[in-house]
């Protein structure tokens, strides 16, 4: 093992006698900030790759006081400094920010106070720093904080307090929405080793029994990193062998809850080891990384991805070297990019390196400091471990790279409004699309001449054909295209897709603005459960929704142009038999037909030219509405089993002439 993995002496101005100071992971560099033992407010940076160590003199701006036991955790292109205690003693509650790009400090103007604190942890999530726990100082005692803190980066204003276990001298490991805390001390000061899980979107706290395997921590300091869905725990723990303390490596399963030893123990038996992170290669833009944003429907303007800023895998960082060591801050990241910087994609052509475990500390039999040292480095590839991380499934990533990829593209499809064309593939559709294939298989003139026009606006067919590419909805989508992808769906006979519409319009566009184009929209789709929940959701906010233009558009008959593009106008027709519709939004119109012995399918035997005019279409939503009234007809029909859902108050703030107290009125002008 000692072959595979040497220490390496730094160079540079090397740190001594530092206890507690904070590190935060930038790339492949680590940069550190205070410190106590000889209490100080200096900031070094520590290169990985030449190890070398140089101070970070700042060009403007005053540095925060001197300070151990903090956090500073990576915000975008800067570093947060929070909290900590000063050489008297004194816990600090101070918010102070250096900007890397521009090496400057600046003090924003917060709004709110917290309390004073240290031995905390600190986790940036979605552009918020999420503060746990910490000791704290009143007049006449300490005491262990039990609350969770929310400061709003964009806008510097503390929230809460939300209550949450008590908790120091922990660790905090970010992976996607959750946030795992571990060890540390409790409020009576005693080491504790279990294990809890916080939902940062929706601030439920979850703990975690059942855990087969155990770690044996000697004190509460440790450090946690978090490799794919491994937590990875360093610390002193007990030699099995003779019961003295030795330093390990743990590594908790978090799909299984277990936990495993990682045999090391050669490598570390030499020397005095103070901080412990992860590192993994740095991503690098490539053409892939272009082409799957352009597979998108939507764009990201202000270059906020979410988490984009936390770390790779959610690492944890923080004053004492860690988490748990002074506090745990989720604030490395592998790459960090201006705002307005492209999306950063690993490359899924490229081979990835595996993460590294980087140990700093000290292999000098006599140290003259009596505090931690940081002089040497120590790297181990995870695979000489024989823990080896699997990619990511990339198959959906590469497929969306091919959509509007002229390359090998061998078709077009256009919308009807406007010239721009997207390349495509016959051989993806007619695997994808029943209606291509059937197309394709009757020798229609579109089929053969190597393009197809649709009514729909370009952004609702790059949706649908995205779908078709990756079978995946862009998260990112409006509402009015969804409505257009729902009925999509169902004309083609698409079930997963229309499910999967349905769902994401139930679970992030059902509200008083869209609940009306949302049922509108299900009644044509014939979805039953969407439509039954957004009925419930217009009578239960009867009154707001009265005042929409949605609303005035339905039960007023439309706008002045006679009906609104972002809805549904049907006609009424026959043709072969079947009921034929003429379906619009954002003012385009699909005429639609079925055969009446092949319900849902399109009739083929009408022949039909290259244009879309001249021909019958897949699939009609249904072949009994007539017309708008269908669906007000729906929506009345359901008031007598949701009457009770009606609030009499909401119900008088309507605007008269409008709503269910009308209904009568309207129906009558049928």
């Amino acid at each position: 093992m000692n072959s595979i993995a040497k220490p390496r002496t730094t160079t540079g101005e090397n740190l001594v006698g530092l206890w507690r100071p904070s590190f935060t992971r930038v790339d492949q560099k680590l940069y550190q900030f205070g410190g106590g033992g000889h209490v100080t407010n200096d900031m070094h940076v520590l290169d990985l790759e030449t190890h070398r160590w140089e101070r970070v003199p700042a060009k403007e701006g005053v540095p925060p006081t001197k300070r151990f036991g903090h956090t500073a955790v990576l915000w975008k292109d800067s570093i947060v400094v929070f909290g900590g205690s000063n050489e008297f003693q004194e816990y600090c509650h101070d918010v102070v920010v250096f900007s890397l790009k521009n090496r400057t400090w600046y003090r924003p103007e917060i709004r709110g106070e917290v309390p004073a604190r240290y031995l905390h942890s600190a986790t940036v999530y979605k552009n918020c720093m999420y503060v746990y726990g910490g000791f704290a100082k009143a007049s006449d005692c300490t005491y262990v904080l039990e609350e969770l803190r929310i400061l709003n980066l964009d806008t510097w204003t503390w929230s809460g307090p939300h209550t949450v276990p008590a908790r120091y001298n922990h660790s905090a490991s970010l992976v996607g929405s959750k946030l795992w805390i571990y060890a540390g001390k409790d409020e009576n000061g005693h080491n504790v080793s279990d294990l809890h899980s916080l939902d940062l979107d929706t601030l439920k706290i979850l703990p975690h029994v059942g855990i087969t395997g155990k770690v044996v921590l000697l004190k509460s300091q440790h450090f946690s990193e978090v490799i794919g869905n491994q937590l990875v725990v360093f610390g002193r723990g007990l030699n099995d062998n003779n019961g003295s303390g030795v330093y390990g490596l743990w590594m908790l399963d978090l799909d299984q809850l277990e936990w495993r030893k990682i045999d090391i123990d050669k490598c570390l038996a030499d020397g005095v080891w103070n901080y412990f992170t992860v590192t993994t290669k740095q991503r690098l833009p490539t053409d892939a990384t272009a082409l799957a944003s352009r597979s998108r429907i939507s764009s990201h303007a202000d270059g906020n991805y979410g988490s984009s800023y936390t770390s790779n895998g959610g690492g944890t960082v923080g004053g004492g070297g860690g988490g748990g060591g002074g506090g745990g801050g989720n604030g490395h990241r592998d790459r960090w990019r201006p705002e307005n910087d492209p999306v950063w994609l690993d490359d899924p052509t490229e081979s990835q390196w595996s993460p590294s475990l980087i140990f700093l500390g000290n292999t000098e039999k006599e140290r003259p400091q009596q505090y931690d040292h940081f002089r040497d480095v120590l790297s181990i590839d995870v695979e000489y471990l024989g823990l080896f991380q699997v990619p990511q499934p990339n198959l959906q990533l590469q497929f969306g790279m091919m959509l509007n990829n002229p390359e090998f593209s061998d078709f077009t499809i256009q919308s009807k409004s406007s010239s721009q064309k997207i390349h495509v593939h016959r051989m993806v559709l007619t695997t994808r699309w029943p209606h291509f294939r059937n197309l394709h298989a009757s020798g229609m003139l579109e089929s053969t001449r190597g393009t197809m026009v649709l009514p729909e606006p370009y952004q609702v067919i790059y949706a649908f054909l995205y779908y078709l590419y990756t079978d995946t909805l862009d998260p990112d989508l409006d509402h009015t295209i969804l409505c257009e992808i729902l009925v999509m769906a169902n004309m083609y006979l698409l079930e997963r897709l229309r499910k999967l519409a349905a769902a994401t319009l139930h679970e992030r566009h059902l509200n008083v603005d869209t609940c009306v184009r949302v049922f509108q929209a299900a009644c044509l789709a014939q979805e039953r459960g969407l439509k039954r929940l957004s009925h419930e959701f217009i009578l239960r906010h009867c009154g707001a929704v009265m005042k929409t233009e949605g609303w005035l558009i339905l039960w007023g008959g439309g706008s002045q142009s006679g009906h609104h593009p972002s809805l549904r106008h049907l006609n009424t027709g026959g043709v072969g038999g079947g009921a034929s519709t003429t379906s619009t939004i954002f003012g385009g119109s699909r005429p639609t037909s079925t055969h009446a012995g092949s319900p849902g399918v399109k009739d083929d035997s009408t022949g039909g030219g290259g244009d879309f005019e001249g021909r019958t279409e897949a699939m009609s939503p249904s072949s009994d509405m007539s017309m708008m009234r269908s669906v007000m007809d729906e929506f009345i029909e359901g008031i007598s089993d949701d009457a009770s859902l009606i609030i009499a108050p909401e119900r008088s703030q309507g605007t008269e002439g409008h709503g269910p107290s009308s209904l009568s009125t309207s129906t009558s002008k049928k």
